[in-house]
């Protein structure tokens, strides 16, 4: 009995193709459109473009969260300066 199932490989996208395609997303083009040309699953379609939302949710975060360490660093400076 041959009641195994055959896996299919796993496609791996360059990291430049996916960027097109989320520049695309982006710019409004419907998912299923894209889908359908470069065929690819719509899921696969919205989970790139949730983890790009996250990236950059994330490093927006970081980047406010160094600014106000610095401003800190300088708070602090300033009062050791002045004792």
């Amino acid at each position: 009995m041959d009641n195994e199932k055959k896996s299919k490989a796993r496609r791996n996208y360059e990291p430049d193709f996916k960027a097109e395609i989320l520049k695309m997303l982006i710019s409004g083009k419907k998912v299923s459109e894209i889908s359908e040309t470069f065929g690819i699953a719509e899921n696969l379609l919205y989970r790139w473009k949730t983890l790009s939302t996250m990236k950059t949710k994330t490093k927006t975060n970081e980047s406010e969260g160094s600014s106000k360490l610095v401003a800190e660093n300088a708070k602090l400076r300033a009062e050791n300066e002045r004792l």
